[in-house]
């Protein structure tokens, strides 16, 4: 059997598909013949340099309650983005 060799875009790729795939990590690697070994260091090094892909958490700054039928929206912002629900 001979081994596949990856660039960073499709480690990337891997990566985000195990992060959706809501299986473990042994499972998503037993799947697609990887070593789970292998992938998790992968998986380590390219997150702590690509921490754009990475989760990130954000802290509520006010949260209020709405009147009921008030037609209240809910605003996320981020830097210079505005998601308005």
């Amino acid at each position: 059997m001979s081994r596949q060799y990856r660039n960073t875009a499709q480690w990337l790729e891997l990566i985000e598909a195990f992060e959706h795939s809501g299986q473990t990590q042994v499972e998503f690697c037993a799947a697609l013949k990887l070593n789970p070994k292998y992938f998790s260091k992968r998986r380590s090094e390219l997150l702590s340099t690509h921490p754009e892909s990475a989760f990130i958490q954000v802290q509520a700054q006010s949260i209020s309650t709405p009147a009921a039928g008030s037609g209240a929206s809910l605003a996320l912002r981020f830097q210079q983005t505005e998601l308005t629900l």
